[in-house]
């Protein structure tokens, strides 16, 4: 049940995120009814807001927006330096609560075909919806789904080895370390951006996805594989890959399948060639693979399996070193060493989280 307490710490977050996103709605600035147009055009681009609520002696009357300025002001060359801000308001003022489900909120901007809805405490303004408010939520809301979905994928695959621990977590945790030191490098920062940092964090759980297609008697087996073992073992990168290649041809456009399937392909690629499942040399392996593999192997490493048992943070690092030029990226390790106290702060943490849990 350990996955579905992590899934559940996730939606914990999703939901608080969403809450802090809303609460930043709650600030609001009122004007007066004689107050001019051209005060409220000012207060609007000083405070990078769309629309202020008109308030007079302690209740909402109206709003005015920008497109109220430029449907009721500039088209008809009303003078806004001389124009009240209640000759143009628009009226009457839908109003909601701050704990009304934005689904209903904008059921309500649809039926009074309005873009903005006051959010009151009482008779209180409090703060403003618009509709570019809620496509904004909306769009994060599907994203963190999806993050989430992809994550979930990863761990019902990853709950027929029992001895990963909270592999997941601390290996996407290592990666985004590594990519977001790279970002910053000037042989990377051309090529390593915010969303791929984003990305690879969400799509890195999905390496081993391949594996729900191996036996348990040799994903299980308490000791080293024998060579036709090892065969079949090493297959389940090249059906991960497939299986998330298959979704990138119904969706060519999405980034995150794309970096998964490169991922899941070919973590287990060497930059001598001498990797698997193609032999790819350098540069041939994707950026998002030369990255993971590092982060994916540091862990294999730290981390107790059925075959072997945890090595220190220091022989895991010299291990890595000693890799430099032949496994992994020469500059991929350097960043690693650059970043090697807060592998070990990872592990360290998840460690700590892991037995709390238990």
């Amino acid at each position: 049940m350990q996955y579905l307490q992590g899934a559940w710490g996730i939606l914990m977050v999703i939901a608080k995120e969403l809450i802090e996103d809303i609460d930043r709605q709650r600030d609001v600035i009122t004007i007066a009814p004689k107050d001019t147009v051209s005060t409220a055009a000012k207060i609007m681009s000083d405070n990078t807001i769309g629309c202020l609520v008109i308030v007079d002696d302690g209740l909402v009357i109206g709003i005015i927006s920008e497109r109220d300025i430029v449907d009721r002001v500039t088209a008809t060359k009303l003078d806004p330096a001389k124009t009240p801000v209640c000759d143009v308001m628009t009226t009457p003022v839908v109003t909601c609560k701050a704990t009304t489900p934005l689904k209903e909120v904008r059921g309500l901007m649809s039926q009074h075909h309005i873009r903005h809805v006051a959010v009151l405490e009482g008779d209180e303004p409090v703060g403003m919806i618009s509709i570019r408010d809620i496509i904004a939520q909306q769009l994060n809301y599907d994203r963190d789904m999806r993050n989430l979905t992809v994550f979930l994928l990863a761990r019902l695959a990853e709950t027929r080895d029992s001895d990963t621990g909270s592999h997941l977590e601390r290996v996407r945790e290592y990666t985004r370390i590594l990519a977001e030191y790279l970002r910053h490098q000037e042989n990377f920062e051309d090529i390593i951006d915010e969303p791929f940092v984003d990305l690879i964090f969400v799509t890195s759980p999905l390496h081993d996805i391949g594996k729900v297609s191996i036996p348990d008697s040799m994903l299980l087996k308490p000791g080293r594989l024998n060579d036709e073992e090892f065969e079949i073992m090493k297959t389940h990168a090249q059906i991960g890959a497939d299986t998330l290649d298959f979704g990138l041809k119904e969706f060519p456009d999405a980034d995150f399948l794309r970096m998964a399937r490169d991922i899941a392909c070919s973590h287990h690629e060497r930059i001598d060639g001498m990797g698997y499942p193609h032999g790819l040399v350098g540069d041939e392996i994707p950026l998002s693979a030369r990255v993971f593999a590092i982060a994916d192997v540091y862990d294999a490493l730290v981390s107790k399996r059925p075959y072997k048992d945890k090595f220190s943070p220091l022989v895991a690092k010299n291990i890595i070193i000693e890799g430099a030029g032949t496994q992994f990226d020469v500059d991929i390790v350097t960043a690693f060493i650059k970043c090697e106290s807060r592998f070990v702060e990872t592990c360290k943490h998840y460690s700590t989280s892991a037995a709390a849990v238990g």
